[in-house]
């Protein structure tokens, strides 16, 4: 029987609330699921209905969807999200589960499987794999970048559309073009309308900043070399955002990788392959 959506649910860390999409019944293998930047929970709303046997928390990631921001004197740096993403873990009574990432929230998963081994069954990796490595000595460059944006985003405002429609076409046509389907999906969750008219995308505008610190080849050397979980890594063969030489060199290093090239762009879960994508996530989570 396939799952189905069961509620909306929220979780909290440090101040923040967390909101989520519920999948599934308890009972069934434990999943968290989490989106790509600038996306939400629902970008897996095509996929998840034509999988079974699993119970999952598709999550909003902090500053994303329908989840609060982080303070003003915090940023988004990816490694935040781990300890978001225990705490979902810990709040359901979750010891060990699996995850299924998309993009950044593939790129978080391949970090949890690292930073928290032992908790960690699967990961089912969408179109994402680690972060792109920078040598140390670019360390100062980066850091005066991230507080030059952190200013600059931090006092912006999002973009106001006129109306719904010109907003869900601002995803179609957006840095990483989505079909329209897709695009109305995401702005279903993720677009407000002001009280005085005009609709946004509710994302927090520092996510678009820099990080402050970026890994070294080492430092995500170090990760993947601790995962002990099953890995499948899917990589479409149309996407926009084809790692780079050093980057798939070190992902294929992971013990227990499966590796899967399907066709489709970026998105192809939540566009025309989402079925496709469904089966084999199915087949290796199970």
């Amino acid at each position: 029987m396939s799952i189905e959506f069961i509620r909306e649910r929220t979780f909290e860390n440090n101040g923040i609330q967390l909101a989520a999409k519920e999948w599934g019944r308890s009972g069934y293998q434990p999943v968290i699921a989490l989106h790509g930047w600038l996306d939400n929970a629902n970008s897996f709303d095509r996929m998840l209905p034509g999988m079974e046997h699993l119970h999952i928390i598709a999550l909003d990631l902090a500053g994303h969807g329908r989840s609060g921001f982080r303070s003003r004197d915090s940023g988004y740096d990816i490694w935040l999200d781990i300890g978001d993403v225990m705490a979902v873990a810990d709040q359901m009574g979750w010891d060990t589960f699996a995850l299924i990432g998309h993009s950044r929230g593939a790129i978080i998963s391949s970090l949890i499987a690292g930073t928290f081994p032992e908790r960690i069954s699967h990961a089912a990796l969408i179109d994402g794999y680690v972060p792109l490595p920078t040598p140390a000595d670019k360390s100062p460059e980066q850091i005066a970048r991230a507080i030059r944006e952190a200013k600059r985003f931090g006092a912006s405002s999002p973009t106001v559309f006129g109306d719904y429609e010109r907003a869900v076409q601002a995803r179609v046509k957006g840095f990483v073009p989505l079909q329209y389907e897709a695009a109305a999906i995401l702005a279903e969750r993720g677009v407000a309308e002001l009280e005085e008219g005009g609709f946004y995308w509710r994302n927090d505008q520092r996510l678009k900043a820099a990080s402050m610190i970026k890994f070294t080849r080492d430092h995500i050397q170090s990760f993947l070399d601790a995962i002990t979980a099953r890995i499948m890594f899917i990589q479409a063969d149309s996407s926009g955002c084809t790692p780079e030489a050093d980057q798939l060199k070190l992902f294929k290093s992971v013990p227990q990788l499966q590796f899967e090239t399907m066709p489709g762009s970026h998105h192809l879960h939540l566009e025309d392959q989402a079925e496709l994508v469904a089966a084999k996530v199915q087949s290796f989570l199970l």
